[in-house]
């Protein structure tokens, strides 16, 4: 298990998908401080967290562990034995959350340093709300769940293209809220369409950190967020992408 992981840290350094995501974080606040100076502001309900790109980014680089691993060999060793296969499985994961951490890190160190350097331009300092520290387990939870289902899925479809694999899994997502809005939202809900799907489908998905639902009575306040979805949904799907992982690797033998 130790060589295993030493093996999947080191991998991480030579995979040029490590890179391109932290590129794509880069590029994702320097844009985000251009837009500053071309007049967008930030407010109560932003957060780094709730940064779509940067989602897709964590999910890009997880999707690219698997691909890097699909077209190095590196699943020839691991596939020898039972022990390498549970092995490769664990180390790659906690390889794959560290990526996700590496990732958030980032981005938080860009968000100080454009906003020392570009006022108004920090999404943390706009909203302390959303720093409260439940929110920031709930966004750390989501991220690395996203970042370990675009490995798993990569890892059981084989695949050997990370921006693929990720395209699968954002296209099953669309198409499971496709599936709920027609079999569990209610026909003509006075509801609105976005808060309606959101509460269809938040029990299920480890989305919660994403959310910042606001009430506005007297004034403007966030939510809190539940913990239950917060906390509980992420762990029980991380534990099943573990279980789905591994039940795919005692299958391989290549």
């Amino acid at each position: 298990m130790a060589n295993q992981l030493r093996a999947a840290l080191y991998a991480l350094v030579r995979n040029y998908r490590t890179w391109v995501a932290l590129a794509l974080v880069v590029l994702g606040k320097a844009y985000a401080a251009w837009s500053v100076t071309q007049g967008v502001t930030y407010g109560l309900q932003d957060s780094l967290f709730r940064d779509k790109a940067l989602l897709l980014v964590v999910l890009f680089a997880g999707a690219g562990v698997a691909a890097f691993d699909q077209r190095g060999g590196a699943l020839r060793s691991a596939c020898c034995t039972e022990r390498g296969r549970a092995g490769y499985v664990a180390s790659r994961f906690v390889a794959v959350a560290a990526l996700a951490l590496g990732l958030l890190a980032a981005a938080v160190a860009l968000d100080v340093v454009v906003g020392a350097l570009v006022p108004g331009a920090s999404v943390i300092a706009a909203s302390p709300a959303m720093g409260a520290p439940m929110r920031v387990v709930a966004g750390v939870l989501t991220y690395l769940t996203v970042a370990e289902i675009g490995f798993a899925a990569g890892l059981v479809t084989r695949g050997w293209s990370a921006i693929a694999t990720a395209g699968v899994v954002v296209v099953a997502y669309l198409a499971l809220c496709v599936i709920v809005l027609i079999g569990v939202v209610p026909a003509g809900s006075p509801t609105p369409f976005g808060v309606t799907l959101s509460e269809a489908i938040g029990f299920a998905l480890p989305l919660e950190g994403l959310k910042a639902d606001v009430m506005f009575t007297p004034t403007a306040l966030l939510i809190p967020p539940d913990p239950l979805r917060a906390i509980l949904v992420p762990i029980v799907w991380v534990g099943a992408l573990f279980a789905l992982a591994r039940s795919a690797m005692a299958r391989r033998t290549v």
